[in-house]
Formats: C-alpha cells, sequence, structure tokens
C-alpha cells in the first residue's frame, strides 16, 4: 500500500513537470546562427523604405532662406487653448490625406499623385516642381500613421507608432515588451494589406532564415498575432472544476500516503 501511494505521488510530480515546463527550442529565438565569433555569418538584407498608400496622413514642411516666401506652400491650422481666461491660437501644421485616387492636394501645384512613392521620392519630386518659385528650396515629408498592431500573447499589446522609415519583426516585438512564455514563436502570423489584397505571412522566431522573409520588415498598418502555445490553450479550456478536482486528488494522495506510513 505504501509503495502504491508513492508511484501515485512520483506520478502526479512527472505530469506536472510535464506540463509546466517548455523546451528550449519552443523559446529561444534565432536558434541556428553559430555561436562563436570565429564562424561569423551573414545575410543579404532586402529592406524596400515604405511608400505611400490609400488613406495614409503625410505632413510636407516647404523650408527655404526666405520664409515668407515658402509660407504659401505650407499648410497651418489654428489651435485653440481655453484653458485659460482667453483662448490663445497656436498654428499646427496640417497633414494631407491621401485619397482613393492616391492624390493629395497641394497649394499652389493642385492635384499630386504620391501612391507608391517613398519620403525621399516626394521629397525630390516637391523640389524639383517648387524650384521655378523658390530656388533654394528644401521639402521634409513625414509619413504620420506608421502603425501597427500587436495582438496575442504579447506582453504589451496594442496599436503602436512608429517614427522611423524601417523597423523590423524583432524590434516591432521588444517594442510591446516580447512574447510571453506563453507565446508560439515558430508561427507568428502576420497580416499585410497591399494593393487591395490581404497578405498573410507566417514567421519563425527560432530560424535566422527569418531575415530572408519579405514580411521581416514591416509596412505600415501590419497587424501581427502570436498564437497561444498548447499548454496555454488547454489551460483556458479547462474549467475550474477540473482544477479544484486535480488538487483535491493531490491532497487525498499526500494523506493517503501520512496513514500509510
Amino acid at each position: 500500500m505504501k509503495s502504491t501511494s508513492f508511484y501515485y505521488i512520483k506520478l502526479l510530480l512527472v505530469c506536472l513537470l510535464v506540463v509546466s515546463c517548455a523546451s528550449r527550442k519552443d523559446v529561444i529565438y534565432l536558434q541556428d546562427i553559430a555561436t562563436t565569433n570565429e564562424n561569423r555569418e551573414s545575410e543579404s538584407i532586402n529592406f524596400k523604405a515604405p511608400t505611400f498608400k490609400r488613406d495614409d496622413r503625410i505632413t510636407i514642411n516647404i523650408s527655404s532662406i526666405n520664409p515668407e516666401a515658402a509660407r504659401p506652400f505650407n499648410l497651418y491650422v489654428a489651435a485653440f487653448n481655453t484653458g485659460g481666461l482667453t483662448s490663445v491660437g497656436q498654428q499646427q501644421q496640417q497633414s494631407y490625406l491621401v485619397d482613393q485616387k492616391g492624390e493629395i492636394s497641394f497649394p499652389q501645384l493642385g492635384k499630386l499623385n504620391v501612391l507608391g512613392k517613398t519620403r525621399i521620392e516626394l521629397e525630390i519630386d516637391l523640389e524639383n516642381k517648387l524650384k521655378s518659385f523658390l530656388p533654394d528650396v528644401k521639402a521634409n515629408v513625414q509619413l504620420v500613421n506608421f502603425r501597427i498592431s500587436m495582438l496575442g500573447e504579447i506582453n504589451k499589446p496594442g496599436e503602436y507608432t512608429i517614427n522611423r522609415d524601417k523597423i523590423n519583426i524583432l524590434q516591432a516585438i521588444g517594442l510591446a515588451g516580447d512574447l510571453t512564455i506563453h507565446g508560439k514563436r515558430d508561427n507568428i502570423k502576420l497580416i499585410r494589406e497591399k494593393n487591395g489584397e490581404v497578405i498573410y505571412y507566417n514567421l519563425d522566431l527560432r530560424s535566422k532564415d527569418i531575415v530572408n522573409s519579405p514580411a521581416y520588415y514591416l509596412e505600415q498598418n501590419d497587424v501581427v498575432y502570436v498564437e497561444p502555445n498548447k499548454p496555454q490553450v488547454n489551460a483556458s479550456a479547462s474549467s475550474p472544476t477540473a482544477s479544484y478536482i486535480i488538487s483535491a486528488t493531490g491532497l487525498l494522495i499526500t494523506i493517503i500516503s501520512i496513514l500509510t506510513r
């Protein structure tokens, strides 16, 4: 009777260890990178600068050695602060919305097609068009709505605004506080809208080959979803009653082992 009780106790402990422990291969990123300094590896990077899409919002600042001459090419709106006794108006730069034709309405120049252009390409295009008005013109273009969504088994899920042109999937995960221990590293889902279509990518963070994926570098409005691993799914599917039964069974086995000593 005593040996049988010890057998059940050991069996219970083994089951708990199997359920609670995760394999190293399930959680380590970029496992196939060489670990020695003498065996350095390199991969080609296929980065493409973000291009403007429909419904994007961009800001354009035109500058010149003569600020008054550049003023008609900059759109500003008055923002009023009513917190005090009087309203104080402050000028804020207005953003341009890319319409469904891929165009923006620019002062003096009228409709400009920006669809598919990068930030640098639009700056060069504007400077060429404005040189007849401002010989020393300088254009500065910024994409306002470069946002990505991080969902699922992420420590800080939510929508993030990116203030630069270049961000990869690993940097985005770092921005969101990394994956939880329950997140699947081998099947990250990335959803991207492109040319009126929805494209789905599966990314394996455990492999260095992730840098060769067209989804390694993120684009505006990308959605990243991290699936829960199997133990987490099983845990969420189990009812509170099942947890009580397991606890009661463990307590019962302990009492039996004490009584049979």
